[in-house]
């Protein structure tokens, strides 16, 4: 009898085990489907938003070099309401992405705003770059259109002047001695000087704006480093399973010796 108590124990807790294990490995593989998919948006942080400035009155700004550092410290918090930034999702099979933007009947003082959360998956040492590339046929307004990028992951300035001006490439480095997902907040806006003329107001224009990693070789897949414990718990299930399959038969055989 003390026998059989102590089989129906380990039968039990080897149930439980095994129903634990499957629960776990189906949650990570809904989260694996899940990050696959359209990432969507994500809320910016409120400490990386900084207040609007008066972009039509200022005429004195000069671009910006195209390379970015981390130095700088992270813009003061600002009470305006959460903004909603697209996703952007590099890495090991996803190495650039592009966004159109498109803005039209600005007035001179106009300005639109956009915000961009690139997820960089990746290992060692990476360079993000971004550009914004003008279609064709949408020249007219690309002649006075103003281009702002700000990186508010570090509070930089990348780039402040003509859009058709933009150097090839804004870049920031990162690096990481393990494998790592870093979200990286832009900030982008296009706006009018006030002394643009009125011949501009019926333009519409028409931008990619792309992003890219070039060192391939350091980029991961996003499920990197999520993964293991999931294929823990799968082992373990399929052992507990094992033995509790192999213990159901060992009490099958004993009731038939005992009959």
């Amino acid at each position: 009898m003390e026998q059989k108590k102590k089989t129906k124990i380990i039968i039990i807790i080897l149930a439980v085990l095994l129903g634990l294990s499957l629960l776990v490995l189906a949650g990570t593989l809904i989260r694996a489907r899940l990050t696959d998919s359209d990432p969507g948006a994500v809320t910016v942080p409120d400490n990386l938003i900084t207040p609007e400035e008066d972009t039509g009155t200022e005429d004195t700004r000069t671009p910006g070099s195209g390379t970015g550092t981390s130095s700088a410290p992270a813009p003061a918090q600002s009470a305006a309401a959460a903004q909603k930034a697209a996703t952007i999702a590099l890495y090991n099979k996803h190495p650039e992405d592009n966004t159109p933007f498109t803005v039209g009947n600005m007035f001179p003082g106009d300005s639109e705003t956009k915000y961009f959360c690139v997820q960089v998956s990746y290992h060692d040492k990476v360079t993000v770059h971004y550009k914004a590339v003008v279609r064709p046929g949408y020249e007219k307004l690309a002649q006075v259109l103003q281009v702002r990028v700000k990186l508010l992951t570090t509070g930089e300035t990348l780039y402040d002047g003509g859009i058709a001006a933009m150097p090839q490439s804004l870049t920031h480095k990162l690096a990481s001695e393990s494998s790592v997902t870093q979200e990286l907040y832009y900030e982008i806006t296009a706006y009018l000087d006030t002394s643009v003329g009125n011949a501009y107001q019926s333009q519409d224009l028409i931008a990619d704006f792309q992003w890219w990693v070039e060192e391939t070789g350091s980029l991961d897949s996003p499920e990197t480093g999520d993964t293991s414990r999931g294929v823990l718990w799968a082992v373990a299930g399929v052992c507990s399973g094992g033995l509790l399959l192999l213990l159901v038969l060992h009490k099958r055989k004993e009731g038939e010796a005992d009959a």
